[in-house]
């Protein structure tokens, strides 16, 4: 699992403000890292055969709004969803050269969380912070649809 975000962009720490509930609850095969910016690297470092899940903020949400997609699934999308957390290259970027590299599609979801404020603070918007359980539940049902 992957966890991007930063916690002094206020929405943008929604992911890691959940990481110590999710370090307490996944199983224990699975590997938590908090990536902060997602890159290339990230992805190429998860194992043949193995999946990923990954964990961000993101704009074109509704604020506390959680989505869960396959990797893939972000691009072709039409609409505004984009995740915060690559700044580099596109979320689809970063995906798409990582298969690239990888020479096979890397099986894997996407939790995204929606955010209203990205400005320097630390603080969460009420309805961001009131999905948080939500968006751990989430995470956990994507871990286990990866697990198959």
């Amino acid at each position: 699992m992957l966890v991007c975000g930063s916690q002094d962009r206020r929405d943008d720490g929604a992911a890691i403000a959940v990481v110590p509930q999710l370090r307490a609850r996944i199983p224990a095969a699975t590997r938590l890292r908090v990536v902060g910016q997602l890159g290339i690297d990230d992805l190429l470092a998860v194992p043949r055969g193995g999946g990923v899940v990954i964990v961000d903020a993101a704009s074109g949400l509704r604020p506390g709004q959680i989505v869960e997609l396959p990797l893939d699934g972000l691009l072709d999308r039409a609409d505004d969803l984009r995740p915060r957390s690559s700044h580099a290259l596109a979320f689809r970027e970063v995906l798409g050269v990582a298969t690239l590299l990888r020479r096979l599609p890397l099986p894997g979801r996407i939790v995204a969380i929606g955010g209203a404020r990205w400005s320097l603070g630390s603080d969460l918007s009420p309805r961001v912070a009131k999905a948080l359980p939500d968006l751990i539940a989430s995470v956990l049902a994507a871990i286990e649809h990866v697990r198959g």
